[in-house]
């Protein structure tokens, strides 16, 4: 009888010992109660929920009801409405200070870096939890912010852009002999210039080394292009086809900047899977985008308002390549709304920070949404 009894307390002992254990390593919880939830992919509210995150993901999406634990965070949302974070496809936090091409030739590193951070957390605070940064960054802020050593978005990075002698980021200047070794950008790798389909493949998989995910290349010119007009026709196809080969060799992708509907049928025949901008894009095109599954990543400020022109830059200097572009894109809202390829959100603000660069993001917000619909916005930010 008396082993009977210290058997028994042994047990007790040890599921007691046990649930201590058990209590001591679980994960603390942070639990939304009381949520009407948004998920980014239907035209409805899913009322009543409880959102359970554990590890930084969502556990449960929507758990009719749930107990916290010691050490959970539970948030009473009171019934308001829960949304997965923004997601902006093409920012440049690196080029956001003024200037633009003399004014990033004469900024220093640490200047750049400094807004760049301060760019990252203005993005953060407007609720995009996730962006594209499209050219001109490493990963230091990337590691900095995932560290927890300051606030900012999770960034996906394409590193310098790519563009190839005369194209549309080569950026230097005559007084520095319109050689690439010159360059500001090029020296931090902002930029790189390259001719030739063994000078794509070493400045692919430089990025990559660099912390890249994604090749952004220039096959066509732009609003900001200096050295080449629209219709220019950048990189042979031997040279894209290597840029396409070395990215999808780490499971990534290549992006294009381009404009003309003939320039994005090109790259996604040669393989590109975004297409940054893209608004000059016809039906025919359109439909191939669609089949390819490809993404198209548009300004739509640029396109359907003529408010752009307000901007500091676009209605200054270049004022006259943005009504080019303006008067390129006049069937862009028709064509998206009649095929409906893949579509996201993109602020792409350059050459501004602070109060305008708010002003820009909120306008192409709002532009969008106004062309498209609240819902296909909001499905095309999350």
């Amino acid at each position: 009888m008396k082993v009977k009894k210290i058997t028994a307390a042994l047990l007790l002992t040890s599921f007691a010992l046990t649930a201590c254990a058990e209590e001591a390593t679980a994960v603390p919880k942070t639990i939304f109660k009381n949520v009407n939830i948004f998920n980014g992919t239907q035209d409805k509210l899913i009322k009543g929920c409880n959102v359970v995150v554990e590890n930084n993901l969502i556990k449960d999406a929507c758990a009719k009801s749930v107990k916290a634990a010691k050490g959970d965070k539970v948030i009473d949302g009171q019934g308001m409405t829960l949304m997965p974070g923004m997601i902006d496809s093409h920012v440049h936090f690196y080029f956001s200070h003024e200037g633009q091409r003399p004014g990033w030739e004469q900024s220093r590193w640490d200047h750049i870096a400094a807004m760049g951070a301060a760019a990252a957390g203005e993005w953060f605070a407007d609720g995009f939890t996730t962006v594209r940064d499209m050219g001109g960054m490493l990963d230091g802020l990337r590691t900095v912010i995932d560290k927890g050593l300051l606030d900012g978005p999770r960034m996906y990075l394409s590193g310098p852009t790519i563009s190839m002698s005369s194209g549309h980021t080569d950026m230097t200047f005559a007084g520095q002999d319109n050689k690439p070794e010159h360059s500001n950008l090029v020296r931090l790798q902002m930029t790189k210039i390259v001719d030739g389909e063994d000078e794509m493949r070493k400045a692919v998989r430089q990025s990559i080394s660099l912390g890249s995910n994604i090749a952004k290349i220039m096959i066509g010119s732009g609003v900001a292009g200096s050295k080449s007009p629209m219709f220019s026709s950048q990189f042979t196809d031997g040279e894209i086809i290597a840029a396409v080969e070395e990215a999808e060799r780490i499971d990534g992708y290549v992006a294009a900047h381009l404009y003309l509907d003939e320039h994005i049928q090109r790259a996604l025949k040669l393989g590109v899977k975004t297409i940054e901008h893209g608004q000059f894009i016809q039906e025919d095109t359109a439909r191939l985008l669609k089949e390819k599954g490809a993404y198209i990543s548009p300004f739509l400020g640029s396109v359907v308002s003529d408010e752009i022109l307000k901007h500091p830059v676009f209605g200054g200097e270049l004022r006259d390549r943005t009504m080019e572009m303006k008067n390129g894109a006049k069937d862009f809202i028709k064509v998206m709304k009649k095929v409906k390829p893949k579509i996201v959100f993109s602020s792409d603000v350059v050459g501004s920070n602070g109060a305008v660069a708010r002003q820009v993001r909120d306008f192409e917000k709002w532009v969008f949404a106004e062309s498209f619909g609240n819902f296909e916005a909001l499905k095309a930010m999350t």
